[in-house]
């Protein structure tokens, strides 16, 4: 019976091993077009320039923040142009409402005067005791 039981698990072994390096063989793995890779490639320096740039918004808004004394860091998941999600968190100072109302502020004035859709970003101001999340 022990006999059996050991060559009936050994055989079973044997069949999945068999059978998974069948598939693992016939497995493609998923290939991007070169137009496609080119397209997305213009579409992260697109980007880039939008939020990074010489008159990119967060280029704008870290000077900005930097000249009236606060020192951050700046999390960015951006989506697209019209689906960025940011949160600046404060090291040098706490974020109260008041100091979260000022950064709110001076972004969404510069986001105005650069006449950028103000529904196209989400933000958030917290400091170091935060977490990073969204």
């Amino acid at each position: 019976m022990g006999i059996t039981v050991i060559l009936f698990v050994v055989t079973f072994f044997l069949f999945i091993n068999h059978v998974s390096s069948k598939e693992g063989l016939s497995e493609k793995r998923p290939t991007v077009s070169p137009e496609i890779q080119a397209e997305n490639e213009k579409r992260s320096m697109e980007l880039e320039d939008f939020l990074f740039g010489n008159n990119g918004i967060i280029k704008q808004v870290n000077d900005e923040l930097l000249t009236k004394g606060y020192t951050f860091q700046t999390l960015i998941m951006a989506n697209s142009i019209d689906d960025i999600q940011l949160k600046y968190v404060l090291e040098n100072k706490e974020a109260t409402e008041s100091e979260q109302e000022a950064v709110k502020s001076i972004f969404f004035e510069l986001v105005e005067k650069n006449n950028l859709d103000s529904n196209a970003f989400e933000l958030k101001v917290g400091d170091e005791d935060d977490g990073p999340d969204w």
